[in-house]
């Protein structure tokens, strides 16, 4: 019976019976830890440049009864999604699950928590719907591995729309036909390009958002019973096939509900392109353990495999001399550099007024990068810097990930103290306490919508 079902027909299937009891434990409490990650990541930036951009488009089409993450006013459904996505998304500081190269959590929790609170359901709900999510996902993308981003396409974005129409969907209780309807549908609303990094423009923070929010509008429109295609995925016109020119591999498809890629999805301890954070351990280790004076360096060669060339490499002049914030998050020689120079990366490491630091700037010149033949990404994102000294001494860091993921993982108080320190960016530490407290303890709250309200200015 299976083997006759189209890709988002199983989806489909797997979305509508998914039991939240049959859930393994350890999935559940990771998706709540990721809540916690999301609306701290949301809440710092809130208090960023871009910010005032979205809120203020959003305020001019009204208002309605969804929070808006740190404003005093809320919005229509779609649009709390599409605003909540993009401060989720907008820091580069999100999860990303390797394997599919998508940020999850930015596109899937922002749609199930604000469908949750519109449709007033339990926090259990709203757990199994982001389970549903981060399955479709990863596995979406899993199925051709990095293809999207090597036709310029972001997965995120366009894999995402997929998964917010399953969550959504799943919050508001709609059965197996009707959410294969929505999956259906939205593939009529799967976008993202990323020639954003071309001049370092916003474009890529509104892709989550813009993905959960083409997503609610599927969920919405099947619900009401307009239909959508069942082969969306594999179909001759399908979002395979027309996007990739290919078809898919379809083994991710085949452990729905028996194995979990939510487990697999990396937490980010460095605010910028997660393909980066491994040169930036290296970085970080080589210079506290020999204590390198940035002139001291004569040089800095890093090893990349070829599929990460084009987005954190290229072109090499603005990843020099980074125009903006988004240019310096995507930039290998500015981000090893500022490991080097300041010992830590942070917020602070990419705001304006650093991007112009003539010593952080000087030794990103001397940052350069060759192939790595032998790279497996991505089967992780690896890795491999070589300092050479001015007195001719060669010191070399490698690693296989950065931490965060399953291969090199974080404790769960490191995510939560990253949240603190995002959340007190904008709430009294009596609000980040009892925010900590409802998402850490959200498969006991009757009402999504206390967390949301929570995250309210």
């Amino acid at each position: 019976m299976i083997a006759a079902m189209t890709l988002a027909e199983r989806l489909a299937v797997f979305a509508a019976d998914l039991d939240v009891t049959h859930v393994p434990p350890a999935v559940i409490e990771s998706v709540k830890l990721r809540v916690l990650d999301v609306l701290g990541i949301a809440l710092a930036a809130s208090t960023h440049e871009f910010a005032p951009s979205v809120l203020a488009a959003l305020e001019s089409w009204g208002s309605g009864e969804c929070t808006l993450v740190a404003a005093k006013t809320g919005a229509p459904l779609p649009l709390a999604i599409l605003a909540n996505g993009t401060l989720a998304h907008g820091l580069d500081f999100d999860d990303t699950h390797a394997g599919s190269i998508t940020h999850a959590s930015a596109v899937v929790l922002p749609a199930a928590l604000s469908t949750g609170e519109a449709e007033r359901v339990t926090g259990r709900a709203v757990l199994a719907a982001a389970v549903v999510g981060y399955e479709a996902i990863t596995r979406i993308g899993l199925a051709v591995p990095g293809a999207f981003h090597a036709r310029g396409w972001h997965a995120t974005s366009t894999c995402g729309v997929f998964a917010a129409a399953l969550a959504v969907g799943k919050v508001m209780g709609l059965d197996a036909k009707r959410l294969a309807s929505a999956v259906g549908l939205a593939g009529s609303f799967a976008s993202g390009v990323m020639e954003y990094l071309t001049d370092g423009s916003w474009s890529k923070r509104v892709h989550a958002g813009w993905a959960g929010h083409g997503g609610a509008i599927a969920a919405t429109l099947a619900r009401g019973g307009f239909g959508g295609p069942a082969t969306i995925l594999e179909g001759r016109f399908g979002l395979y096939a027309t996007m990739l020119g290919r078809a898919p591999d379809l083994a991710p498809f085949e452990t729905l509900g028996r194995e979990w890629e939510t487990l697999a999805v990396g937490y980010k301890p460095f605010p910028c392109c997660h393909l980066l954070h491994a040169y930036l351990d290296c970085a970080l280790a080589l210079g506290g353990e020999h204590r390198l004076a940035p002139e001291a360096i004569a040089e800095v060669e890093c090893r990349v495999p070829a599929g990460e060339v084009p987005i954190i490499c290229e072109p090499r002049h603005a990843k020099l001399e980074p125009r903006t914030s988004y240019d310096a998050q995507f930039s290998l020689p500015y981000t090893v550099a500022a490991a080097l120079v300041d010992g830590r990366v942070t917020l602070d490491t990419f705001a304006p007024d650093r991007l112009g630091d003539p010593r952080l700037l000087a030794l990103a010149a001397r940052v350069t990068h060759t192939i790595d033949p032998d790279s497996t990404f991505p089967d992780g994102f690896p890795g491999w810097v070589r300092v050479r000294l001015s007195d001719g001494r060669l010191l070399e860091a490698r690693e296989p990930d950065g931490r965060g993921g399953p291969r090199r993982p974080l404790p769960p108080t490191a995510i939560v103290e990253k949240f603190r320190e995002n959340a007190s960016r904008v709430l009294a530490a009596a609000r980040v306490d009892e925010l900590e407290q409802a998402a850490l303890g959200l498969d006991a709250i009757k009402d999504a919508g206390e967390l949301m309200r929570l995250c309210r200015g």
